[in-house]
């Protein structure tokens, strides 16, 4: 794995951005350009090679295409294909793409010349050049922000496409480096299993008592054990997860009703849906869903 590193106080520049929509067989041009472009795909997979790697993107998924290096796509899609992408400049003189082997020995070393560069990932853009969102899904959140802002400002840079660029490159910096590894690593027995397999199957039907007899938890113990290591109940876990993915449907156009979302994120009641929604967000699913439809489309 290849990673972009750069000092978060010097900001990114943002160029451009949109997204891209296709109804089967894009193609990726053949190219290599002086910025850096991010890629995070909502519907479908990507087929690109960069630097003579063949890569697939799929839902969920980010790429990032390096500065002078050649991409190009390998393969036509096949389906639906949707995916946001933003070019942007590094400014940092210190920016510099570093392996697996190479971050750690930078962040491990006391000695080491990049140590202040990557102490945190708050203070520093350490991006992968693939990854995965995690399932809170902020960093897609944020990438829609910014499509959204672009689009009030006529796509020319300014400050706030600026300010909303930076902000998801640290987020999508501390999301993708992190993800459940801290809760990996300290949570007991078979829970980071059982988190996971709620994250995976969030679209169907489960109550306390089913998973922990899945997992062999008493009921009591895995509802305590849960409130523990992730500060929620197992069904209010079970309805954040939920809510992630229907706040990335809801952002994805209208081509769902609010019904069919409910029902695919695993909610059997439209009307419960909706209350949930709106005490978390403090709007209407159909209000979320208004807030986030000016961004470009180029539709291939």
């Amino acid at each position: 794995m290849l990673y972009y590193t750069s000092q978060a106080s010097h900001p990114a520049e943002f160029l451009s951005c949109g997204n891209l929509v296709s109804d089967g067989g894009f193609l990726h041009q053949r190219r290599c350009i002086d910025a850096c472009v991010l890629i995070l795909v909502c519907r479908g997979t990507l087929h690109i090679n960069q630097k003579g790697k063949n890569l697939d993107v799929h839902e969920n998924e980010t790429l990032l295409l390096f500065p002078h290096q050649v991409h190009y796509g390998y393969a036509p899609s096949s389906g639906r294909l949707s995916y946001y992408w933003v070019h942007f400049h590094m400014t940092d003189p210190q920016s510099r793409i570093l392996t697996s082997k190479e971050l750690l020995r930078s962040r491990n070393s006391q000695n080491s010349s990049l140590l202040s560069t990557l102490s945190s990932a708050e203070e520093s853009f350490i991006l992968p050049e693939s990854g995965r969102l995690s399932s809170e899904k902020r960093s897609l959140l944020l990438f829609v922000q910014l499509l959204d802002i672009a689009k009030r400002e006529n796509y020319q840079s300014s400050w706030r496409t600026r300010y909303a660029l930076n902000l998801l490159l640290l987020e999508l910096s501390s999301e993708l480096l992190s993800s459940d590894r801290a809760l990996e690593n300290k949570a007991p027995g078979k829970l980071p299993d059982m988190i996971e397999w709620i994250r995976s199957h969030y679209d169907q039907p489960m109550t306390v008592e089913e998973l922990a007899a899945r997992y062999h938890y008493h009921p009591a113990y895995l509802t305590s054990l849960m409130k523990k290591y992730t500060g929620y109940s197992v069904n209010t876990y079970i309805n954040h997860v939920r809510l992630a993915a229907a706040k990335n449907l809801l952002c994805q156009g209208d081509f769902l009703s609010i019904a069919s979302i409910a029902h695919t994120c695993g909610f059997p009641d439209e009307k419960y849906f909706m209350r949930l929604f709106k005490k978390q967000e403090g709007m209407t699913p159909s209000q979320y869903r208004a807030a986030f439809q000016k961004k470009y489309i180029n539709a291939k």
